[in-house]
């Protein structure tokens, strides 16, 4: 029979972010949506001026400055919206999880997960898993599309990360996703 790997440790906003990280990288980008959408905002910028005539002008009106400051000022309101959402809105959201802050514990073995947060609980076979993604930090085993069980290296009792990884992904029903 195979040993047992223990999991205890209190869910974070930062794993929750990974998580989101991890969610990301099973998408159709990879994990490389949240990057594109600059140059994605600043082509569809210029084409919304291309296609309004605004690049009609001559090239030396645009450097003006009461021209390149509206310019300047999106080029930094952008990513300032993007940092509003990530941290502000994402604590909100985090903190309306049941899991937000509360302490977690699970249970690997050779049948499958096993895993509680408070009052509830679940288990899980290891052929009902989804889709998997490894971190540094985290093994995000996939129950769905976007509910995942998250296994923090921080709360691995005994700490053999390595050997753990290595006992999940022999189980698992496709390789994980290093993300």
């Amino acid at each position: 029979m195979d040993a047992a790997y223990r999991f205890a440790s209190v869910s974070t906003f930062a794993d929750y972010r990974a998580l989101l990280r991890a969610r990301q990288r099973l998408g159709p980008l990879r994990g490389h949506g949240r990057w594109l959408r600059y140059p994605f905002v600043a082509v569809l910028f210029l084409a919304t001026l291309w296609w309004l005539g605004g690049l009609s002008a001559h090239w030396s009106l645009h450097l003006r400055w009461d021209v390149a400051k509206w310019i300047v000022g999106l080029v930094l309101f952008i990513p300032l919206v993007d940092l509003f959402f990530d941290q502000v809105v994402g604590r909100w959201v985090y903190s309306r999880h049941a899991a937000a802050n509360r302490p977690m514990t699970a249970s690997v073995d050779a049948d499958g997960v096993s895993w509680a947060v408070d009052d509830w609980s679940g288990r899980v076979a290891w052929n009902g898993l989804k889709n998997a993604v490894v971190t540094a930090d985290h093994l995000f085993l996939f129950i769905g599309k976007l509910e995942a069980i998250p296994l923090p290296r921080r709360g691995l009792a005994g700490g053999d990360w390595e050997g753990f990884l290595a006992f999940a992904t022999e189980r698992l029903p496709q390789p994980p996703v290093r993300g």
